[in-house]
């Protein structure tokens, strides 16, 4: 697999990515129609308007010469905020995003690297402790078609 940073030009296909990838990780999750209002090319906006912002970088996970998922993360006073991961349905349990932990890891010299994960998410909740995330204490509601318990994963 190949990390690398994504520049406008990736646009189109990190929206097409993080859309299709964003649906399946969420439905049933959100509500059905909160799902189907999310499209490529709301994703790709969003990528072109964050990436102005130079605390913001996304990641394009690469496999193959083919995107397999798309990382966007922040950082701020030394320390990294993982924003989302989204891996495509195909790549998921091939080591994609372990392999992305790994880099990210050694990639910067944060003080502290974080994310928040819904708490009915179990499945993406061990994937983070299998790769050395622990919880911090911290939760948070979220609004999304319906509201939602996030918790905070620190390394």
């Amino acid at each position: 697999m190949r990390v690398r940073t994504a520049v406008a030009e990736d646009s189109v296909i990190v929206g097409k990515v993080h859309s299709e990838a964003w649906k399946s990780a969420y439905r049933g999750i959100f509500p059905d129609e909160y799902i189907y209002d999310d499209t490529a090319s709301k994703r790709s906006e969003e990528f072109l308007e964050s990436i102005k912002d130079d605390s913001c970088t996304y990641f394009l996970l690469e496999e193959s010469d083919n995107v397999a998922g798309i990382v966007k993360t922040r950082e701020a006073n030394n320390v990294l905020e993982i924003e989302s991961i989204y891996i495509l349905n195909e790549y998921r349990g091939k080591g994609v995003g372990r392999e992305f932990m790994n880099f990210i890891k050694t990639y910067g010299s944060w003080s502290c690297i974080f994310l928040w994960v819904l708490e009915s998410n179990t499945n993406a909740r061990r994937f983070y402790e299998n790769n050395g995330f622990v919880l911090s204490g911290k939760s948070r509601m979220i609004s999304r078609g319906i509201d939602l318990k996030q918790l905070q994963y620190v390394i």
